[in-house]
């Protein structure tokens, strides 16, 4: 890891509710709002974006772990701000604290693990998820 990777750090992403983003559930549900797979998306998508610029060269990462509350709706068009936070790290696993508001209102928090490994083992992972 790269200096500077400490807890307290902070990431900010911004988004907004699109169409694609809605709950499709092969066909079960029609509504237009925020879906809570959308919300995974962007919480580890602003967990990532907080490790990444600390990975070293040598370094990759892959989640781990995700816990979400989804706790108010968002109508498409609807604009989002992502929190994603580091809370702990515990040799090579990472925990963030993420938290989406929209309109200054929280409408879901969560958390999630990262673990951190050589590029050699990812690839070695990767060849055995290809069943080589």
């Amino acid at each position: 890891m790269k200096p500077g990777f400490k807890v307290g750090i902070t990431v900010d992403l911004p988004a907004t509710v699109k169409p694609s983003m809605k709950p499709h559930l092969e066909g079960l549900v029609g509504h237009r709002l925020y879906s809570t797979w959308a919300m995974v998306y962007h919480m580890e998508t602003a967990s990532r974006m907080l490790l990444a610029p600390y990975l070293s060269p040598e370094e990759e990462a892959v989640g781990g772990g995700l816990l979400v509350k989804h706790l108010r709706p968002a109508r498409v068009g609807a604009p989002l701000h992502i929190a994603a936070t580091l809370a702990r790290v515990r040799g090579n696993r990472i925990y963030t604290r993420i938290r989406v508001y929209s309109r200054g209102r929280r409408i879901g928090e969560g958390s999630m693990v990262q673990v951190v490994m050589t590029r050699s083992r990812f690839a070695k992972l990767m060849q055995e998820a290809r069943g080589r």
